[in-house]
């Protein structure tokens, strides 16, 4: 999950359109549990998932409006008989996160909807695995929206001075600087709130420095020379690196730097800075860095 902010109005045209969008993403965000076959018993990988998602709750709490929850199967069985387990994956699953602290009055929606809203077409067991779901959306609280100020009063410009920003004084093009104290929830690609002062300084940056052009890279740590990327248990896909770069991305995007001054990519744990002995030397190869496209 990325920054919080002011939701983007409907507007037909294609690039509000794509604004929505991220808006959307963000102001909406969608969290995923899957099941075994033909079974509504928590499984291992989907107490992890809601592990984080309660922890995400408690960090967030006045942030979340409401958690709306919804059940899915795959094309096995009959309608009857998908539209109960459906349901009963759902009661798990609301069971689950209020006996782990959730409040109460956050839960405003809960609803089977059998095999009738499928991801896919159900062909092969991979496809039927994604549809046997949880869909768990939390509705986010829209900050009020700054700097607006009434049409007779004439709003001073931000001095640059008083933004911390990077330093690029000494910075080439081609360079690599990382952002420093940028950190994500375990194993996804959800952005802790902590780090939020620091991603604000990159935004900064980029808001002042109007001719900068950056490449947002990730990195990983602790994953097997056989494996590309770790795991995000959000998407379960094996891109962690990219989707963390990404998130960045969006988390710019949305606060109006144009999306042709940057590009991302994951870059797993191809570049590691240190060997990885101790737990220090884990979290410094578990970065997020900056390229200089120019400047």
């Amino acid at each position: 999950m990325s920054k919080l902010v002011v939701a983007c109005l409907l507007i037909i045209s294609s690039t509000y359109a794509q604004q929505n969008e991220l808006t959307a993403r963000i102001l909406k965000p969608k969290f995923t549990v899957h099941f075994d076959f033909n079974s509504f018993v928590l499984n291992t990988n989907a107490k992890k998932q809601l592990d984080s998602i309660v922890h995400l709750i408690k960090v967030e709490p006045l942030k979340i409006q409401k958690i709306e929850i919804a059940g899915h199967c795959d094309s096995v069985g009959s309608h009857a008989y998908n539209d109960v387990l459906s349901l009963k994956r759902v009661q798990t699953v609301n069971g689950y996160l209020r006996a782990h602290g959730t409040n109460d009055s956050l839960i405003k929606n809960i609803t089977g909807y059998g095999k009738r809203q499928p991801l896919n077409d159900n062909l092969d067991a991979l496809k039927r695995s994604d549809n046997r779901r949880v869909e768990i959306v939390f509705q986010l609280a829209v900050p009020a929206a700054k700097n607006n100020a009434p049409d007779n009063e004439v709003v001073a410009p931000i001095d640059s001075s008083e933004l911390k920003t990077l330093d690029l004084s000494h910075a080439q093009v081609n360079d690599i600087i990382e952002l420093e104290n940028i950190n994500f929830y375990a194993d996804q690609h959800i952005i802790v709130e902590e780090s939020r002062k620091n991603l604000k300084i990159l935004l900064n940056t980029m808001q002042v420095n109007k001719t900068l052009r950056i490449q947002i890279r990730g990195h990983v740590c602790c994953i097997p020379s056989y494996q590309a990327d770790a795991m995000d248990d959000e998407t379960y896909t094996e891109d962690l690196s990219f989707q963390r770069a990404k998130q960045i991305y969006l988390y710019l995007v949305e606060n109006g730097i144009d999306r042709d001054r940057m590009t991302y990519v994951g870059l797993g744990s191809k570049y590691p800075l240190v060997r990885e002995i101790t737990n220090a030397d884990k979290a410094k190869n578990r970065r997020v860095e900056i390229k200089i496209l120019s400047k």
